[in-house]
């Protein structure tokens, strides 16, 4: 090898380098991504629930969500069962989990019925600011925050 062999040898071992150095330091720095991200659906068809969400002032960004759930008993028996969100909505930098009453499934507006009902949802979701609980029958749209004190 001659002399400026060297030097270009050093060289590009010294921009390899840079080039790891900068690719670690980006991977390291992007944020972590959460299994549940959620990502906007391209048009939400315009329902009385949607009309009453965007006449408060909120902005939907989905469509409904099936969360799938699968249960094992003893190590042995599996179940199938499954959760669906409504809507997510956002308002300013907070988005919330939409739940649309149902006739045949009531809330009753009770700590114990509230929790039984709408904290599953929260739990799944944990960096949503709440749950609304719209009720297009009455006009009415419920934001429900959950405080969990351990």
């Amino acid at each position: 090898m001659q002399a400026g062999d060297n030097f270009v040898l050093l060289l590009l071992i010294a921009i390899l380098l840079i080039v790891v150095f900068l690719g670690l330091r980006r991977w390291l720095m992007k944020p972590l991504s959460s299994p549940w991200s959620l990502t906007p659906d391209d048009e939400i068809p315009i329902t009385e629930a949607v009309a009453l969400l965007e006449d408060a002032g909120y902005e939907v960004m989905t469509l409904k969500r099936k969360v799938p759930i699968t249960i094992l008993i003893n190590d042995m028996e599996e179940l199938e069962s499954r959760f669906f969100v409504d809507h997510f909505v956002k308002s300013g930098e907070e988005w919330y989990v939409v739940r649309i009453a149902r006739s045949r499934k009531p809330l009753e507006m009770t700590g114990s019925s509230i929790r039984d009902h709408l904290l599953p949802y929260q739990l799944l979701y944990p960096k949503a600011s709440g749950v609304l609980y719209v009720d297009v029958n009455v006009r009415n749209i419920v934001k429900i925050e959950f405080q969990i004190d351990l």
